[in-house]
């Protein structure tokens, strides 16, 4: 089955050189090729979506320490949300709306198993790269499983205005918890009280930022949900609570660092017999469709919201919109919009 036409070409976003700094438009370049037929039991995927996470910097660095790396010459890895336009294979349709993990490209050939559904009536499509994906299943895993805060405790959120971030807070205060938000910039700190219902925003930038962390956490933090690492997370860690949880979410402060920097405050952690521990979100996959079905009642009655920030263009939009990401321009999730979502 088809739909379209396969006259349009497939551009395809590959890593130029190995980025000193934050990653720009200079480190990629864009292919352009035909666009490929599925075979037996495949299907064509037209992008109409990619969202843009911080790790990828993580792992074009000119390392080998990581599990994924992409070198010089390779196809950009990046997931896609977009819509099924030929099909050959009995569970997928024409007009079917999927996420396909196939890399920064235009159109793109996947298995079946290479492709999850997306229900567009629980979420609009573009929320499954966000707060409906990995972003929001992320804060929630996190949140409900392993931090656990209860009501009455006070939960600090560095990298609040991101992604992830953003979603950690929104459901500490369905927990009944008190969130306390670091971000970088005084319109993110207006953003996620007035918008989000953080009970205190402060801007990382401040000179006096612990200053103001100490005023907002006069019995200390019962939850530290981490995005940034670095000094950020190293001065926060000295006030962390009796038996707290400091939860290990991201590191983005160190993915452009030459040689990556752990905390030292970490005495804190035996004086007042709190844990910390790493985090992955995909330990939970089997509990996916739960969550979703869950937060989907939620964003009906308004108790959450999914926050996108979008920037538009076709693949060779990407590199400016993931250093924008790394320039913190974004409230929420950083999406790359691209004509065919039109």
């Amino acid at each position: 089955m088809t739909e379209g036409s396969n006259e349009r070409l497939n551009q395809q976003l590959f890593l130029k050189q190995v980025p000193d700094g934050i990653a720009g438009p200079d480190d990629f370049e864009v292919r352009e090729a035909e666009v490929p037929a599925p075979g037996e039991g495949q299907v064509l995927v037209e992008s109409h979506y990619f969202g843009l996470d911080a790790a990828l910097r993580l792992i074009v660095r000119d390392s080998d320490e990581f599990l994924f790396r992409v070198k010089p010459g390779d196809l950009v890895r990046g997931t896609a949300a977009g819509k099924v336009i030929e099909s050959n294979h009995p569970d997928y349709q024409v007009g079917d709306y999927v996420l396909a993990s196939s890399g920064v490209q235009s159109y793109s050939v996947c298995e079946g198993a290479e492709l999850e559904p997306c229900d567009v009536s629980q979420a609009p499509l573009e929320d499954w790269l966000g707060g409906f994906g990995v972003s929001g299943l992320t804060a929630y895993f996190a949140i409900f499983d392993e931090c656990k805060p209860q009501p009455g405790q006070t939960v600090l959120v560095n990298g609040a205005a991101g992604a992830v971030g953003n979603m950690a807070g929104q459901f500490c205060k369905l927990a009944g918890a008190r969130v306390i938000g670091l971000t970088g910039s005084n319109e993110k700190c207006d953003w996620l009280v007035n918008e989000l219902g953080f009970d205190v925003a402060i801007n990382y930038r401040d000179e006096d930022w612990y200053e103001q962390l100490e005023k907002a956490a006069p019995d200390r933090l019962d939850v530290i949900f981490d995005n940034v690492g670095g000094d950020i997370l190293n001065a926060s860690l000295k006030l962390i609570g009796m038996r707290g949880v400091v939860l290990l979410c991201g590191s983005t402060s160190q993915y452009v660092a030459d040689e990556m920097r752990g905390p030292d405050n970490y005495i804190w952690l035996g004086t007042m017999r709190a844990r910390m521990q790493g985090f992955v979100v995909f330990d939970y996959a089997d509990q996916y469709a739960a969550a979703r079905k869950r937060m989907s009642t939620w964003i009906a009655d308004g108790s959450i919201k999914l926050p996108n920030y979008y920037h538009e263009g076709g693949v060779e939009a990407f590199p400016l919109a993931f250093q924008e990401l790394y320039e913190g321009r974004n409230l929420g999730k950083m999406l790359l919009k691209l004509p065919a979502a039109d």
